[in-house]
C-alpha cells in the first residue's frame, strides 16, 4: 500500500542541502546541518511501511544545533504523524560532550495511542469488577499481577477480551507489524498477595512476562507461556506450590540456580548476601552482590545438567592478582585433603586424585583453563558471559565432583549440591 513521495524531497531541499561529516568518534560540529532529506524519506519509508502517507509541512525548530520537524498526514486515514531530524548535543559524566545527528519518525508511537488509553480503561474497569478474587491491575505501566494459575487464567481472558480494540488497525497494517511496533504490552506478575498498606500495591512480586495486544492474540498460547514461567518461579521456590497449576507444566523444569554445596554433610561456606563487597571473604560473595543468584551453579537445558563455576582468580578476594580458587581450596580441605597455589596455577590431593589447574585467560570470547588430574591433562572452556565471576570457569557437576574423588547428588528441592 505504500507510495513513495518525491513531494518530500523536493520541498526541503532548498533548507537541507547536505549531510554533516562524521568524525570518527567525535562527532559532527554544532553548526552542522541535520541529515537531508533523502535520509528522512528513507525513515518514514522503513516506519510506515504498509500505509501510503503525504508530506504536510515542515518547520526548522532549531536554528543551532539545526532541529527540522517534518508533519506527515496517512492519505487512507485522519492519521497524522512527524519525523525529526536534528543535530543534538550527547553529553556523558565519563566523556566530553560532543554533538551527533539524528533521525526518528513516531508513526509507530502514534498507532499506538490510537488505541493504548481505550486499552487500559477497558482492562481497568474489567479488572475491578475481578477485584475480589485477587486478581490485580495497575494501569500505570500497566500490568496484572497475579497470586494463583486460577487469576493467571482469568487475567488472559480479560486481555482477549480486550485485544479486539485492535482489530480496526489491521486494515491498515499487517498483524505481525502491529504485534513488534505498536502494540499495547501488558506485564503480568506473579505476587504473594500482599498488598502495600501505605498505597494498597502488591508487594513482593516477580515478572511472569508480559502480553502484547495487537489485534489478534492467542491468549491460550500467550497462557501456555506465562504458566511455564509461573511453574518455573514455583520450581525455584520463589513461589509456594499451586494446586490450580496444572502438573503438565511443571514436567522436566529443573532448579534454575543451585548456591550450596555439601561436602559429606559440610556446608561450604558461601555466607551469600551476609557481607558488604568491599569485607567479602570469598569471590562468590561479591559476584552475589553484582549479579545476584546463579553465581555457584545453574541448570544448562544444553548440556543436561548443572554446570559448577569454578572461581580461578585468587582465594582471598582481598588480594588483587592473586591466583588460586576459593571453592577448591574449600572443597579440597572438607574433603580431607591438601591445597596449595602458586604463581599462575593451584592444585590440590584428595581421595587419591592429584590435580593442579591453570587458569589460561580470555580468549576468542572464552574463559579457558588447562586441567591436569592424575597425569591426564584437559583444557576446560566456557562463553565468558556464562562465567559471571570474572576469573572462572563452567564445569558439569559430576566432573566438578570427580576432581575430588567424589560423587554428586544435586537435591533440587532442597536447593543443594551434595557431594560424598
Amino acid at each position: 500500500m505504500r507510495r513513495r513521495h518525491s513531494a518530500l524531497l523536493a520541498l526541503v531541499t532548498a533548507l537541507c542541502l547536505g549531510i554533516a561529516a562524521t568524525f570518527c568518534g567525535c562527532g559532527v560540529p554544532a553548526d552542522s546541518p541535520a541529515p537531508g532529506p533523502n535520509e528522512v524519506s528513507a525513515v518514514v519509508a522503513e516506519a510506515c511501511p504498509n500505509e501510503g502517507y503525504e508530506l504536510v509541512s515542515f518547520e526548522e525548530t532549531s536554528e543551532r544545533p539545526q532541529q527540522v520537524v517534518y508533519t506527515l498526514r496517512s492519505t487512507e486515514r485522519d492519521l497524522t504523524f512527524t519525523a525529526t531530524s536534528e543535530v543534538y548535543l550527547v553529553e556523558s559524566g565519563l566523556f566530553p560532550s560532543y554533538y551527533d545527528t539524528s533521525l526518528s519518525c513516531d508513526y509507530s508511537n502514534v498507532v499506538r495511542g490510537l488505541y493504548y488509553d481505550d486499552v487500559v480503561s477497558e482492562l481497568t474497569e474489567l479488572a475491578g469488577n475481578q477485584a475480589e478474587g485477587g486478581l490485580v491491575f495497575l494501569p500505570d505501566q500497566p500490568s496484572f499481577y497475579v497470586s494463583s494459575y486460577e487469576q493467571l487464567e482469568e487475567a488472559l481472558r480479560l486481555l482477549g477480551e480486550v485485544d479486539p480494540l485492535y482489530e480496526p488497525e489491521l486494515a491498515y497494517n499487517p498483524a505481525e507489524w502491529v504485534r513488534k511496533n505498536a502494540s499495547s504490552s501488558v506485564g503480568i506478575r506473579w505476587f504473594d498477595g500482599t498488598l502495600s498498606a501505605e498505597d494498597g500495591r502488591p508487594e513482593g512480586w516477580e515478572v511472569l512476562g508480559s502480553v502484547s495486544l495487537y489485534g489478534a492474540l492467542d491468549a491460550e498460547e500467550e497462557l501456555d507461556q506465562l504458566a511455564h514461567a509461573y511453574a518455573q518461579l514455583i520450581v525455584n521456590k520463589d513461589a509456594p506450590d499451586d494446586p490450580t497449576l496444572p502438573d503438565e507444566f511443571r514436567e522436566d523444569l529443573h532448579r534454575t540456580t543451585i548456591e550450596r554445596i555439601t561436602v559429606h554433610g559440610a556446608e561450604v561456606p558461601f555466607a551469600l548476601g551476609e557481607t558488604s563487597f568491599g569485607d567479602a571473604t570469598n569471590p562468590y560473595q561479591r559476584s552475589y552482590i553484582s549479579h545476584g543468584r546463579g553465581i555457584v551453579a545453574r541448570w544448562s537445558e544444553a548440556q543436561g545438567c548443572y554446570l559448577v563455576r569454578v572461581d580461578m582468580g585468587g582465594a582471598d578476594p582481598q588480594v588483587r592478582d592473586e591466583s588460586g580458587s576459593w571453592l577448591v581450596q574449600q572443597v579440597a580441605g572438607l574433603a580431607g585433603g591438601t591445597y596449595e597455589d602458586g604463581a599462575g596455577y593451584f592444585a590440590w590431593s584428595v581421595n587419591g586424585m592429584d590435580g593442579r589447574m591453570e587458569y589460561l585467560g580470555f580468549e576468542d570470547g572464552r574463559n579457558a583453563a588447562q586441567l591436569e588430574l592424575n597425569g591426564q591433562t584437559n583444557r576446560i572452556s566456557c562463553d565468558a558471559s556464562d562465567a559471571s565471576i570474572g576469573d572462572a570457569v563452567e564445569m558439569p557437576v559430576d566432573d566438578f565432583a570427580a576432581l575430588f574423588g567424589l560423587t554428586a547428588r544435586v537435591d533440587e528441592a532442597a536447593g543443594v549440591i551434595e557431594l560424598a
